[in-house]
């Protein structure tokens, strides 16, 4: 089944009108609602990486979690309820690709296709899955933990231009191009991944018309991240650029609240290369966040924040 032709939700529901703390129990209510097969969809006005996390936990393996940037400051997320795996007669590994955007509307055969031809590799915290400038001819699925996409500058800094999280992948011009990988991958923390062979990836799409769209929409969406993180790197104060990267990390509870999981690992180097900064103002910026009660800081990093804060810090610029 194609995009085109998927199961018309059962409801659609306009986050932007419930405060920030009141979305998540929104969500998680209407979807256990939803009876297998069915979908609800929602409008947001930021990307809901911390309400997908949770979901995907709390409901693992009955969820199908879409999320799209529509370039006008609104998100439409999907939600779709799948069968339980073990009804399914699905693998661990079948389960996990019928999740992933490129292959979610494959038939059985061909993801058993995909399973065959998979590879698992787990890497350790900080250990480089690829390196810039290296011929890594696989595509590379991240199913447990997050990596991150990062350059290195010409002065010797590092910037980390994008996350990839479960169900998405990395290094996929390498894949289509056959060149050189164009940026460097690390393990931030324990992190599985599963590697497909190029040369497999190109003929599923040159024979497969719904995981070709299923590319095609994940560029789309690739594009638009870094569209606009190009923008805000550009064009955004450091004190903004980091309230935007800590809004990942903030609870969905009202007031100042414990960080979601990873937000302990972030060191003050960390947070200057996802900003495109030098460690010295990303340091600032944290203190006079601190000071405007957007975040809690222990030894220097971050333990606690205000989502509805760091939500003004952005939206005002100041």
């Amino acid at each position: 089944m194609s995009d085109a032709t998927a199961t018309q939700p059962v409801e659609r529901v306009d986050l932007r009108e419930l405060p920030s703390w009141e979305r998540h129990d929104r969500v998680l209510a209407s979807f256990d609602r939803l009876t297998p097969g069915q979908a609800v969809e929602f409008t947001n006005d930021y990307e809901p990486k911390a309400l997908r996390t949770h979901l995907e936990a709390e409901r693992e393996g009955i969820v199908l979690f879409d999320v799209r940037n529509l370039g006008d400051g609104r998100w439409l997320i999907r939600l779709t309820r799948l069968p339980d795996p073990s009804m399914q007669g699905d693998t661990p590994r079948i389960a996990f690709l019928r999740q992933v955007r490129m292959f979610r509307n494959a038939p059985i055969d061909l993801l058993r296709e995909i399973d065959r031809a998979a590879k698992e590799r787990n890497y350790h915290d900080r250990m480089v899955i690829v390196a810039e400038g290296t011929n890594w001819p696989t595509l590379g699925l991240v199913r447990r933990g997050v990596v991150e996409v990062t350059r290195a500058a010409d002065e010797g800094r590092e910037i980390v231009l994008y996350d990839v999280s479960p169900y998405s992948m990395f290094n996929e011009a390498s894949v289509f191009d056959e060149g050189t990988a164009e940026a460097t991958v690390i393990a931030r923390g324990e992190v599985e991944i599963i590697e497909l062979p190029s040369q497999f990836v190109r003929g599923l799409v040159q024979r497969s018309p719904e995981i070709a769209l299923g590319m095609g929409r994940f560029f789309a969406q690739r594009q638009r991240r870094l569209g606009g993180a190009a923008g805000n790197l550009a064009f955004g104060r450091v004190l903004t650029r980091i309230a935007r990267v800590l809004m990942d990390y903030a609870s969905h509870k009202a007031g100042m609240a414990p960080g979601e999981a990873g937000v302990e690992r972030i060191t003050q180097s960390d947070l200057a290369a996802r900003v495109g900064t030098v460690r010295d103002m990303g340091s600032r910026a944290l203190s006079h966040l601190e000071d405007m009660g957007a975040l809690e800081l222990r030894r220097g990093r971050v333990v606690k924040l205000d989502r509805a804060k760091l939500e003004e810090i952005v939206r005002t610029g100041r």
